[in-house]
């Protein structure tokens, strides 16, 4: 069954990427600074039912940290109200998930 509900927030993925490395001299086959891993993923609860606002909410939380984190983002799912209110989200509160 198709959900047509209107959110009451989002669910927002942001892809954090690897600082490069640099490899070894003696790898001469590899380039200079290359990704080891792939990009964590940190996501967020968001009490905004606009996506491109709870994307814009997200960044300016992630700005306001102790390390400021920047990667792609994009919106997961949507959150309905009872789901807000299960993790206690006040309007406009962003939270890691």
């Amino acid at each position: 069954m198709i959900d047509k509900s209107i959110p009451a927030g989002w669910v927002v993925q942001v892809a954090i990427p690897k600082k490069p490395e640099a490899t070894e001299v003696n790898a001469p086959w590899r380039p200079p600074v290359m990704l080891v891993s792939a990009p964590t993923f940190e996501y967020f609860n968001v009490a905004i039912a606009a996506a491109d606002k709870a994307m814009e909410a997200t960044t300016k939380h992630l700005a306001e940290g102790a390390e400021a984190k920047a990667g792609v983002m994009s919106v997961v799912r949507k959150l309905s109200s009872g789901e807000i209110a299960a993790l206690s989200l006040r309007a406009g509160e962003v939270k890691p998930a």
